[in-house]
């Protein structure tokens, strides 16, 4: 049975037809509408919900259309880009990487692949300038959340994978012919792109079985520097240029972690990086030692697995100063909480006595009445065990070092979460150490500002050959040592 649909999305109405039997949100996929769906569509989150005239907000992953309707979905957020970039990076001076250019106006793309957000930088190959930046949500997100949700997507459907690697390449693509477009020249100018991210991500884009990853002894396909020729990957490019992937550390430790910490100045001896995001990257680096590992914080800090959590984009409150106040992405009404509006609202919680140090709260929070924002019981549960997480997996670091926090010179605080959160937010919940207070310093997007300076520099390759030559890493699943500080570091400390 044939059923029209109409699709009212971003002031634009289409019709499309499909046939009965398959769930909305798998209708929207199919045909290419971005709805966002963190728990990958398990029915659980109650996110992907869309308007349907006549019977208001539904889930459209469990909603079966049975005759023509009309759909209005939700505005889609621009992502926020992280543009300004620390005092503590290091720029590398330009060396021409394209020896012989197949074009007299070569250009290379550095991409940063986020499990939320993807960040591309458009590079003049043949000066080292910056000519563009771009930003976008990762389309995958409407196939889950995190990693796991898109890893388990592949696993059980037959066509998960493809599906996923279309979904990034496709948005790639567009802005790839956006740009060339806008410098009036063609694909063929583009002729090398290389990516930092995660190693699913990194699977993913280049069409590698994710499954291995999640599986123990969760063994990834691969974790060294892959190098394939554009015209195997779809990618909108010279077919004859190379498509990077910089190398990842282990299954959860991926090139995002390694470029962003050899992007920092050698200023330091001792000293921490931590991204926090879908998971918590954490490295301490101890004079020629450096231990890397990956704690399962889950995605609380990216608004997912909390009731009215979002991603930092438009309509996100980022920021909770005070009862009644707070700041919006975007300048617009509230529609959501991201991950630092989250922690300030806990801290704020904490502060006046609405939850205890055990995180129990007595009834919900209401942050703006008029959208039905709000923090319940489960929000603070979802936050204790992502701080825990966080916090536990430096103490085994530290322990491992045989290091104490006085020995530490600097906290390096990474990624989109760390650049907008409250430090005092972070220290009042215990997401990071007090004793750190005055040494803690965000870096922004330092992963796409590393993949940056691979394109730029030969030297910078280097540095990361020598980064990954001290690396050891730390597999937190394993170590009681972990188990133990995870369950002591649950509680607020609030003194």
């Amino acid at each position: 049975m044939s059923i029209r649909l109409t699709i009212i999305s971003g002031g634009k109405s289409d019709l499309i037809e499909t046939e009965y039997g398959d769930t909305l949100l798998k209708i929207l996929r199919d045909k290419a509408y971005s709805v966002y769906a963190p728990c990958g569509g398990r029915g659980i989150c109650g996110k992907c919900t869309v308007n349907v005239k006549g019977k208001g907000k539904i889930r459209s992953c469990t909603f079966y259309p049975e005759r023509d309707l009309e759909i209005s979905l939700p505005e889609t957020g621009k992502a926020v880009i992280l543009t300004s970039q620390s005092l503590n990076l290091e720029e590398m001076p330009f060396e021409k990487k394209i020896k012989q250019p197949f074009t007299t106006k070569p250009f290379g793309v550095a991409v940063d692949i986020g499990t939320t957000t993807v960040v591309m930088y458009f590079l003049d190959m043949l000066n080292g300038k910056t000519v563009k930046t771009s930003s976008f949500l990762n389309p995958q997100k409407t196939f889950g959340a995190d990693v796991i949700t898109r890893i388990e997507y592949c696993q059980k459907n037959r066509d998960g994978l493809k599906e996923l690697q279309t979904s990034l390449i496709k948005e790639i693509n567009k802005y790839l012919d956006d740009f060339t477009e806008q410098m009036n020249c063609s694909q063929e100018n583009i002729e090398i792109m290389a990516f930092a991210g995660n190693t699913t991500m990194l699977h993913i884009l280049l069409g590698e079985d994710p499954v291995p990853i999640a599986l123990a002894p969760f063994t990834p396909k691969f974790t060294d520097k892959q190098i394939r020729r554009a015209i195997n990957t779809r990618l909108s490019i010279n077919p004859d240029g190379s498509v990077i992937t910089l190398p990842c550390v282990s299954a959860y430790v991926g090139s995002d972690i390694v470029a962003g910490l050899s992007a920092l100045k050698d200023s330091h001896t001792n000293y921490l990086y931590v991204d926090i995001g879908t998971n918590g990257e954490i490295a301490l680096v101890n004079k020629d030692r450096i231990f890397m590992c990956s704690t399962a914080a889950g995605p609380a800090f990216e608004g997912s697995n909390i009731s009215c959590g979002m991603a930092a984009v438009s309509g996100a409150i980022s920021a909770y100063p005070g009862f009644g106040r707070y700041e919006v992405i975007g300048n617009t009404e509230p529609s959501g909480i991201c991950g630092s509006g989250i922690l300030d609202i806990v801290a704020y919680l904490l502060v006046n006595n609405l939850i205890d140090e055990t995180g129990l709260m007595k009834e919900p929070f209401i942050v703006y009445p008029e959208n039905d924002i709000k923090i319940i019981q489960d929000d603070i549960r979802e936050i204790q065990l992502a701080k825990s997480a966080i916090y536990s997996g430096i103490r085994v670091l530290m322990n491992l070092a045989g290091l104490t926090f006085n020995d530490v010179e600097a906290l390096f605080l990474a990624g989109g979460f760390g650049n907008y959160i409250r430090t005092d937010s972070a220290l009042l919940t215990g997401l990071l150490p007090g004793e750190l207070k005055d040494r803690i310093y965000p870096v922004g997007n330092s992963a796409g500002f590393g993949v940056l300076q691979y394109l730029r520099s030969e030297h910078f390759g280097e540095k990361i050959n020598r980064i990954l030559r001290k690396t050891k890493y730390i597999e937190l699943s394993g170590l009681d040592e972990f188990t133990t500080e995870f369950a002591l570091n649950m509680d607020f400390r609030t003194g």
